[in-house]
């Protein structure tokens, strides 16, 4: 097999069949551009509401020798495979390039795994004959390749652009190449890093560029004169929204935020903001990760505030997608203040913050009457200044009556504590540790102040997670209405709308991901925040819709398929799902939700 990557955009292609696999083929083909007729006699919902919109054409009728010669790609994906058979001889006749799903004999050419980020394509294939091992190739990429190269690739293909007005030889172009890549690239971990606006300055500068560890380069101002006024070409500028997500539940995002999602062009999300994301985005909706983890920070500060100024300068209405609220120790200040420098017009859309929902969700209320009449939000990674601490730790460990409440606080923990007993605080004070809070990776750790830090550090505790201490955390155990729900920790997707059923799972603490078909791009993102403990499929078409979307990073080996029906079973057990449990139809939600208690 010859790997090539083709262009369709404007190219007529052909799709035979109605069910889930034809949809996934209709997907990537109409996110490339092409023009899609399906032909189906009974095809399945999403198809006809891709149809509705104007997406693809959809023919209700069987296939009709031998019209799969009259386009430029012809897939079949029938459960007919005399049917199919007769799709790839009439296009093979027409020298028409054909795919049959499943059936390598009936292929003149092959769809390769793919793991996408952004502009940059992985494409992993075994010519037919392994297809086993190319899934687990893809999920092996899934979970290496973070969102993070998307705008890394972007970054690449301005600074290529930049090296190439410069004029010069191939030899120092090449040169300039490698100091990029060399600069950004870490081969060992595997991740990338967008470089500052200065890191490029350096990069296409001199006349023997060098290979420059991370974070070696001097601070720029973070949007250049040159990217202020009016828009690119004359172009109205657009607009931009700092939207809170929320601390993690998705139904805590604000119905405001949700209408900026929806109306977005462009959604630059943070990685702790991704279980928050609507996942109805429209597919045309760019996604630009910009995620930070502990010790990794791939896309800097000064490039997300260049990001959301490019990408407002080209008309777009953006949506700064940020965990908890902009203004709580999410650097949003820092962002808008560029936005208004670079007059570009935004908004702030407050978001519910972490250190009032967490610790509610925990069973800690912030205040109490007689017990806690102050609250006090730290970020536990102070800044010092030059005369002293940010934080007057003399001052809070002398209060007894108040909740303190700490952002980032799990490697600091030892410190913090130390220096709020040195204040006076009680040794005995409650304290407590929330991580993942609101979702269904919550943990909690509950324990006095003073043993605080080794509570966490034997429960593996890690970011990111919140510390609270004060007296109020004493009622945790009584007001734990999240963590003691029968079903919580499980994690479950369904396609979209849920019903009653989905909103009985969730009374019952399952986190439910609501999933629409055909799936979108933010929906993946979803998926794939945390681990998933299950699948709620209704029928056959379902289970094909979602058999692809297995190699993602939130799905293992262990979700299990609740499958409504035996032929819905029956189904995926022939598509490899290895924890498939069967469950009678009609499904009654409380029948269904009662079979999961048991069985979870």
């Amino acid at each position: 097999m010859y790997p090539v990557m083709l262009s369709l955009r404007g190219r007529r292609c052909l799709v035979v069949g109605g069910g889930g696999v034809a949809l996934r083929k209709v997907e990537g083909l109409v996110a490339e551009g092409a023009q899609v007729t399906v032909v189906a006699p009974g095809p399945m919902e999403a198809l006809t509401k891709l149809a509705a919109a104007g997406e693809i054409s959809l023919d209700r009728r069987h296939y009709q020798s031998p019209e799969a010669g009259q386009f430029a790609l012809a897939f079949a994906a029938t459960d007919d495979r005399e049917v199919n058979r007769t799709v790839f001889r009439d296009a093979e006749a027409a020298n028409v390039w054909a795919n049959v799903a499943d059936d390598p004999e009936l292929c003149s050419f092959h769809l390769p795994a793919r793991v996408q980020r952004g502009s940059l394509q992985l494409a992993v294939a075994s010519a037919g004959e392994a297809p086993f091992v190319v899934r687990r190739i893809r999920q092996l990429f899934e979970r290496r390749f973070g969102p993070e190269w998307g705008e890394w690739l972007a970054a690449a293909a301005r600074f290529r652009e930049a090296v190439l007005e410069l004029g010069a030889e191939r030899a120092e172009r090449e040169q300039r190449f490698d100091a990029f890549f060399g600069a950004t690239v870490d081969p060992q971990r595997l991740t990338a890093r967008v470089p500052s606006a200065a890191e490029e300055a350096h990069l296409l500068s001199g006349p023997q560029p060098a290979i420059h560890p991370p974070g070696v380069f001097p601070k720029i101002e973070s949007v250049p004169p040159a990217e202020r006024g009016g828009g690119e070409g004359g172009k109205r500028l657009g607009f931009v929204s700092l939207v809170g997500a929320g601390p993690g539940d998705a139904g805590l995002l604000t119905i405001k935020g949700r209408q900026r999602m929806l109306g977005a062009d462009a959604v630059v999300c943070d990685r702790l903001a991704l279980t928050a994301l609507p996942c109805d985005l429209p597919a045309r909706v760019a996604l630009h990760g910009v995620g930070k983890e502990a010790g990794h920070h791939p896309v800097r500060q000064e490039e997300i505030g260049a990001l959301l100024v490019r990408l407002a300068r080209q008309g777009k209405r953006v949506v700064r997608f940020k965990g908890g609220d902009p203004y709580v120790f999410g650097r949003g200040g820092e962002e808008a203040e560029v936005l208004a420098r670079a007059q570009i017009p935004f908004e702030v859309v407050p978001g519910v913050t972490a250190g009032v929902s967490v610790p509610a969700y925990a069973g800690i209320p912030v205040t109490h009457r007689r017990e806690a009449v102050r609250v006090t939000m730290v970020t536990a990674h102070e800044a010092a200044k030059a005369t002293g601490h940010q934080v007057r730790w003399d001052l809070l460990g002398a209060d007894p009556h108040a909740t303190l409440l700490g952002y980032m606080g799990v490697t600091t923990l030892p410190s913090v504590v130390a220096k709020l007993l040195a204040a006076g605080l009680s040794p005995d004070t409650p304290a407590a540790m929330v991580q993942r809070g609101t979702t269904s990776a919550q943990r909690v750790v509950i324990s006095t102040i003073e043993q605080l830090p080794q509570a966490v550090a034997d429960a593996g505790i890690g970011p990111p997670a919140l510390f609270v201490i004060g007296p109020t955390v004493r009622h945790a155990a009584e007001l734990d209405w999240f963590g003691s729900r029968p079903l919580f920790g499980h994690r479950l997707v369904m396609v979209s709308p849920v019903g009653p059923l989905g909103e009985r799972l969730e009374l019952q603490g399952v986190e439910v991901v609501p999933v629409p078909l055909p799936v979108t791009p933010s929906a993946r993102l979803v998926m794939d925040a945390l681990p998933l403990t299950g699948c709620v499929l209704q029928n056959a078409n379902e289970v094909e819709a979602f058999d692809e979307e297995r190699d993602g990073v939130g799905w293992s080996p262990e979700v299990v398929a609740w499958c409504v029906g035996h032929d819905t079973a029956e189904r995926a057990r022939q598509l490899g799902w290895t924890k498939v449990v069967e469950v009678a139809e009609p499904a009654e939600a409380e029948a269904l939700v009662a079979l999961l208690g048991e069985r979870l």
